[in-house]
């Protein structure tokens, strides 16, 4: 019995590590962006009408997410490095309570970037999501071409290589 608890913990251990993001595959076209508006945190609406012809890296995160507030500084990073590119990192806020929760959370991490809060639609509408952090990168002609689950150890440089690709694709 104990070497059968023993192997569990160890096979649990083991999944939680294994990448099923495939961000080591050639980028392909995943789906449509759905066409959507978002509560921002700092006040109006985040459209995706006001992101159409950019690169996007959209996070589905949670303030109380461990691995979440330790990807935002990377986030910032990358953002800066992209900035007058046309890339936008958006963060989208899930299970977090309401917004008069999320904005002290969003100060505190320093997110340079826009936050919303998310809903049932958004979710649905690019497959849902099973944990945090999940990462979409979207291109220019809105199309979804990455969903990776989690927080990889080459997360950060697979997603500046596919902005990059993604920057250089020629519009259709």
């Amino acid at each position: 019995m104990k070497n059968l608890l023993v192997a569990l913990f160890a096979a649990l251990l083991m999944a939680g590590c294994v990448n099923t993001s495939k961000s080591n595959k050639p980028l392909i076209v995943l789906q449509e962006a759905p066409q959507f508006t978002l509560r921002n945190v700092n006040g109006g609406e985040l459209k995706s009408s006001d992101l159409r012809g950019k690169v996007i890296v959209l996070d589905f995160w949670a303030t109380w997410c461990v691995p979440c507030k330790i990807e935002i500084p990377e986030y910032n990073k990358l953002r800066a490095k992209f900035k007058d590119k046309g890339v936008e990192f958006v963060g989208v806020t899930f299970d977090s309570g309401s917004i008069e929760k999320v904005v002290p959370a969003v100060k505190e991490l320093g997110m340079e970037y826009p936050v919303a809060m998310g809903s049932d639609f958004i979710d649905a509408a690019l497959g849902g999501h099973f944990g945090y952090p999940t990462t979409f990168l979207i291109g220019k002609d809105w199309k979804v071409y990455r969903k990776i689950s989690g927080s990889v150890p080459t997360k950060m440089s697979d997603l500046e290589r596919d902005i990059t690709a993604l920057l250089a694709k020629p519009e259709d």
